[in-house]
């Protein structure tokens, strides 16, 4: 314990380190403040600097007991030589409901905006239709969307995709940083003459389920179930059912094309090509050189992981390793996650297959399409094709990008994917499966 005094500015906010109830006034500071206007900030012990205000947006919250409108400050905190980005969101009355640090893997929220029934909402598309569709036991949520300013098709049936979220998106738009991932790619989508399906994973939004007990393999199920309710709708192209999976969600979707014939075709985003337990390591080490930690911090972080993994997937010991570590990592998602290998999946997958990836990724480095495509090439089966493409200044989250570092986003949420994406996407289908 050391005891320090400083004399600060009185205009400034108090924000110590880790404590995180200081921001409710920062939070009403942000709400006299104007994009550009900046305010001083001391962090306890460690002294001055800035919060820049870069944009605000709003948001609309459904939750149980209503709609919620929070707006969303995107601001910069200029450390100097490591400036930080954040989001605060901010009620209607000024106060706090939620402060996002993503380059620091923080995210700190009220209780009623994290609950199982909340999601946030966008204003609908024409074509929007919200369904629910029975699974293991509980149902599960979705939009689907059918195109309404492009001809129908001569049967009636639309080509249709299933979009397979992430494990760490908390909605059916995958929204990161203001950015509705999912909701923008089906949108662009849409406008080519596709439905399009996005839906809340098992225990998010307004899905039913326990996320705590799933596994890898579970998420497989729960696309299934959603693809046999797409085959029976009489609107649905029951020969162009195409599964898009992006990040982990490529795994789960190599996981159900492999037992489902009635998916036709998959698509693989920012995926990938590693055994969990070498992708939760390269992950780290990545994150840990881009954070600026000594060698020796590297090191330490590393080994603490590689014996984490080996408890995980009783090949070790948890002895030394924390109650609360343990608690956060001895998870059947975690270790279904660490034991699979897309490789043996790959293999047994029968379906034409596209790899797209960021050049700019720095969650799934760009050798991962490379690795992809040399084991999906190896395949035999008549049409198990396979295409790859790097896509040039996109990152991870599908947007452009500098140098793919998560500290950019905040400042540019007002951003949206790039059109690449869907442009790639679409040319790839209509290749595939033509009418």
């Amino acid at each position: 314990a050391t005891t320090t005094e400083e004399r600060i500015d009185a205009e400034s906010i108090v924000l110590p380190n880790f404590f995180f109830a200081a921001y409710e006034a920062l939070a009403i500071r942000l709400t006299m403040l104007q994009p550009g206007d900046q305010v001083p900030i001391y962090v306890a012990p460690r002294g001055y600097i800035t919060a820049r205000l870069n944009s605000v947006n709003t948001l609309q919250l459904d939750t149980a007991d209503g709609n919620l409108l929070a707006k969303v400050y995107h601001i910069t905190f200029d450390n100097p030589n490591d400036p930080i980005s954040a989001e605060v969101w901010v009620d209607e009355r000024s106060r706090l409901m939620r402060v996002t640090l993503p380059s620091a893997s923080i995210d700190v929220a009220r209780q009623d905006i994290l609950a199982v029934s909340t999601r946030v909402t966008s204003p609908p598309h024409p074509g929007d239709e919200t369904i629910r569709v029975g699974a293991a036991g509980f149902s599960l949520a979705g939009t689907l969307t059918k195109p309404v300013d492009v001809p129908a098709p001569a049967n009636g049936r639309w080509p249709t995709i299933l979009l397979v979220p992430d494990s760490v998106s908390s909605d059916r738009d995958v929204t990161f940083s203001g950015i509705p991932i999912f909701r923008q790619l089906s949108d662009a989508l849409v406008e080519n003459g596709f439905m399009v399906m996005r839906f809340d994973k098992r225990g998010v939004g307004q899905s039913g389920g326990r996320p705590e007990s799933a596994t890898l393999e579970d998420y497989a199920d729960d696309v299934r179930e959603l693809v046999r309710y797409l085959e029976r709708r009489p609107d649905v192209d029951r020969e162009r059912i195409i599964l898009v999976g992006y990040s982990d969600g490529g795994w789960v979707s190599l996981v159900a094309a492999r037992r489902e014939n009635k998916i036709k075709a998959v698509a693989l985003i920012a995926t990938a090509g590693i055994s969990g337990d070498e992708l939760v390591l390269e992950q780290q080490a990545t994150l840990l050189t881009s954070t600026g930690n000594s060698d020796i911090e590297r090191q330490e972080n590393i080994d603490l992981q590689q014996r984490v993994n080996r408890a995980v997937l009783n090949e070790g010991s948890w002895e030394g390793i924390s109650e609360a570590v343990r608690a956060q990592a001895n998870t059947p998602w975690f270790r279904s996650m660490l034991a699979f290998e897309p490789e043996s999946t790959i293999e047994r997958v029968r379906q034409p297959l596209l790899i797209l990836q960021g050049e700019l990724d720095q969650q799934t480095l760009p050798y991962h399409a490379e690795r992809l495509q040399n084991i999906a090439t190896r395949r035999t089966r008549a049409g198990a094709t396979v295409e790859a493409s790097t896509l040039p200044g996109i990152d991870h989250h599908l947007t452009t990008s500098a140098n793919g570092n998560n500290s950019e986003y905040l400042s540019f949420s007002s951003r949206g994917i790039s059109s690449t994406v869907p442009t790639e996407l679409v040319r790839w289908i209509q290749r595939t499966l033509p009418e």
